[in-house]
């Protein structure tokens, strides 16, 4: 492992501190390891999130991810929920009464 020429002080709160302590000891290396590690982890996921543009785009050249009938099927299961949705909105407003004033 290379030499760490950088020493940092930060302030964390307890559950973090108890955290890294946990994975500290789970993975069996040091607490500034798991930093380390997490950060890196952390820093790949944020590079390899793609723009709604490239998200579109990649679709337009790739298969979708599910066959047609399980979008259908899809669809179907997200207009159920929307229904119910928009239900408990209308139950919820219902229960007040509006009196105008006068």
């Amino acid at each position: 492992m290379p030499r760490m020429p950088i020493r940092a002080t930060y302030a964390l709160d307890e559950q973090t501190d108890q955290n890294i302590r946990r994975l500290a000891k789970a993975w069996h290396v040091s607490q500034a390891e798991v930093i380390r590690r997490s950060v890196k982890a952390a820093a790949d996921q944020a590079e390899s999130r793609m723009t709604p543009a490239e998200v579109v785009a990649w679709y337009r050249t790739h298969p979708l991810p599910r066959g047609h009938d399980d979008t259908l099927n899809w669809i179907g299961e997200v207009h159920a929920w929307r229904h119910e949705d928009d239900e408990l909105r209308d139950r919820s407003a219902t229960r007040f009464t509006w009196i105008p004033m006068r």
